[in-house]
């Protein structure tokens, strides 16, 4: 006997992930990261629950005013990676933000570290 929870959730989350709002909140926090939409999506599929997943427009555009006001945040895609998605944790956030405000560390070497990270 297989329980509802039990189940395997990928075709319902690949389905929210096709509404307008999340396939451009989707296509969003790609660009920012430097990949694929499907491989954004595969990400997002994996570490985030349906009910996060049908509300990403709304928690990217969220995430995208706290980010005007933060730069290195912006630069990083904290917020869109903690608050609105949810598979960045706050701690892990503030391990990055602390690793950019030191000398010789490059954003890019950053980007892909948390890219490693989430991947």
């Amino acid at each position: 006997m297989k329980l509802i929870y039990e189940r395997d959730l990928t075709p319902m989350k690949l389905t929210s992930l096709s509404g307008v709002r999340q396939n451009d909140a989707t296509v969003a926090l790609a660009k920012r990261l430097g990949i694929s939409r499907q491989r954004m999506r595969k990400i997002l599929i994996e570490k985030c629950d349906l009910m996060t997943l049908e509300n990403l427009g709304p928690r990217y555009d969220a995430a995208e005013i706290q980010a005007r006001s933060d730069e290195i945040g912006d630069a990083l895609s904290l917020h869109h990676l903690s608050t609105a998605a949810g598979i960045l944790s706050k701690e892990r956030a503030d391990h990055y933000r602390a690793l950019a405000g030191e000398k010789d560390v490059e954003i890019s070497d950053i980007l892909q570290a948390i890219l490693e990270e989430i991947s």
